[in-house]
């Protein structure tokens, strides 16, 4: 899915009008030092031509052009456009494209690819994806070029991006690993499903952190499987039930990855959604009715909609003001009895 909404020129438009390079652009609107006042006169220049106000145009209304790319699940890309376009509601002189590509069909060249584009279009990128060395490699070229990349979620600590915004993910997944080993029967031996997807980073460390807190606080517990189901509902259902139909016995499923709702449908089939502790992440419309069902026992969620402003906060900062590069935003914890807004 693709949804363009942006008129205002880039960083590499004004580049390109002015003759000089995206970097020194990207210095000139940051208020930066190096660069020659008669090469800041031409920067300034070119973006009068282009319909900008130079030194003192606000970037929150004509230069921002925001590309968002992510590659997920299909149940992630539904609720990230939905919070985009609430964000782009709320800021109207705001420019967003955004592309989203199910898991399944991932190919890390013409990602890399579309990384590309969108970084000759956009004054920044707001990215979503898996760590992968191409896509680096892109955001690499990106950031050299002056554009700004922040990674939302799933982090790509090794491509020099801008910053990082979501929350801590290790920490996540250890609390998932803490209230599972606390609501299973004490001192009692159980197995744990351990479910996962593709290289995204945020998956890796929430296993890091769930298999550190069962190691130390609830050795009894074993995870004895894991299962890669792409982030579809149809793969998790298939890998479940076949763990289930094999008679194994099961204490709980801890899924870092998408597709709640597969890992619902097979525990019901099986009959054992009672007896089986479900813990996953992201709050959805179908997660919520499984909490509310009594299918899944937690979520561990986020504010993605605070997430995607916080980026936009970043965007607005001069480099030469900017303090810290990552925000670790709060984990939000839901069960059976929240309050849904």
């Amino acid at each position: 899915m693709t949804l363009h909404n942006w008129k205002s020129p880039s960083i590499k438009d004004i580049a390109q009008e002015a003759g000089v390079s995206p970097a020194t652009v990207d210095r000139v609107l940051n208020g930066r030092e190096g660069v020659r006042e008669v090469t800041r006169k031409k920067v300034e220049t070119a973006m009068t031509r282009l319909g900008l106000h130079g030194e003192g145009e606000n970037r929150s209304t004509g230069l921002q052009r925001i590309a968002i790319l992510c590659e997920s699940g299909t149940s992630f890309l539904g609720h990230l456009e939905r919070q985009a376009r609430a964000v782009m509601a709320a800021h109207p002189p705001l420019h967003i494209s955004i592309d989203t590509l199910p898991s399944a069909q991932f190919n890390a060249d013409r990602f890399s690819q579309l990384i590309a584009r969108r970084a000759s279009e956009a004054s920044g990128l707001i990215l979503v994806c898996r760590d992968d060395v191409k896509i680096n490699r892109a955001v690499k070229a990106a950031i050299d070029d002056g554009v700004q990349v922040i990674c939302l979620t799933s982090d790509l600590p090794n491509s020099r991006r801008t910053a990082y915004v979501g929350v801590d993910q290790i920490a996540s997944g250890a609390t998932a690993g803490w209230f599972m080993g606390r609501m299973l029967p004490q001192q009692q031996p159980g197995n744990i499903l351990l479910i996962c997807s593709s290289t995204y980073r945020t998956q890796e460390e929430r296993e890091v952190g769930f298999r550190r807190v069962l190691r130390e606080s609830f050795p009894w517990l074993t995870i004895r499987d894991r299962v890669n189901i792409n982030d579809e509902a149809e793969t998790a259902w298939h890998s479940v039930k076949k763990w289930l139909d094999e008679g194994k016995p099961l204490a709980g499923i801890y899924n870092t990855a998408g597709g709640n709702e597969g890992v619902a449908k097979a525990l019901e089939e099986c009959g054992v959604e009672d007896q089986v502790i479900f813990t996953g992440h992201e709050l959805s419309e179908s997660s919520r009715v499984l909490l509310e069902r009594g299918v899944m026992d937690m979520v561990l969620g986020h504010d993605m909609r605070r997430e995607i402003e916080q980026c936009l906060t970043i965007f607005n900062q001069p480099l030469s003001a900017r303090s810290v590069s990552d925000v670790k935003t709060p984990l939000l914890i839901y069960h059976r009895y929240s309050y849904f807004s």
